[in-house]
């Protein structure tokens, strides 16, 4: 009987182990001149998520701040999480504070039940989570990649009885939960003369580097 009982909780430490949620920041062009604004999504997608679970949401809570490395010659704008992070109970989502190229502050609940929404949260895998823009304003050639931190508790839940699963990938102290995150940049070269459309159609040619965090 203990041989059985060590095997499945072994199992099942495994199969924890094995959900990861990747995070991914990603503009909708990659070439960018002078004047030019690029919207940027942040997604989240829970991979390997347990056999025989059904996801009540991917992110519950979500905060984290956002910086451009100091760019001088960037302005962000429209910055806003998605309407299910807008919480009739808690209130709306606080969108952040915009200073310079960086946004300070964000924070949503896609909230679980009982106290959620009419609409109910937010299951879908992978989940759209916030969106902003940046204007390119000027400055020299470059690569624009955005940097997140994650602040705070940042949880998900699979749907339970009576109360939903929750489980975190940061603990509010800012320690790490029991499923990792990844976080994958996009990036965007800016070309501040002739020959944005040239270099946008040999962008492989660039050899831009993906840098993964968690």
């Amino acid at each position: 009987m203990k041989i059985c009982t060590c095997v499945v909780v072994a199992s099942l430490a495994g199969s924890v182990q094995a959900q990861s949620l990747a995070i991914s920041i990603t503009p909708d062009i990659t070439v960018a001149g002078i004047g030019d604004t690029v919207t940027w999504t942040i997604r989240a997608e829970l991979l390997n998520p347990l056999q025989g679970e059904v996801i009540r949401a991917v992110v519950s809570d979500f905060g984290f701040d956002l910086d451009h490395g100091g760019d001088t010659d960037l302005s962000i704008l429209n910055n806003e999480f998605q309407p299910a992070f807008d919480s009739t109970f808690f209130g709306p989502a606080a969108d952040g504070v915009v200073s310079g190229d960086s946004i300070i502050g964000a924070v949503g609940v896609n909230t679980l039940p009982p106290l959620n929404n009419p609409s109910g949260p937010d299951d879908s895998n992978p989940l759209l989570i916030y969106t902003y823009q940046t204007t390119v304003t000027g400055g020299n050639a470059r690569i624009i990649e955005p940097s997140l931190t994650l602040v705070g508790q940042i949880s998900g839940a699979y749907i339970g009885t009576p109360f939903d699963q929750v489980f975190f990938y940061q603990l509010a102290d800012g320690s790490p939960g029991t499923v990792p995150f990844s976080i994958d940049p996009g990036q965007v070269a800016v070309v501040p003369g002739p020959g944005v459309l040239m270099i946008a159609g040999g962008a492989g040619l660039l050899g831009f580097r993906r840098r993964r965090m968690g």
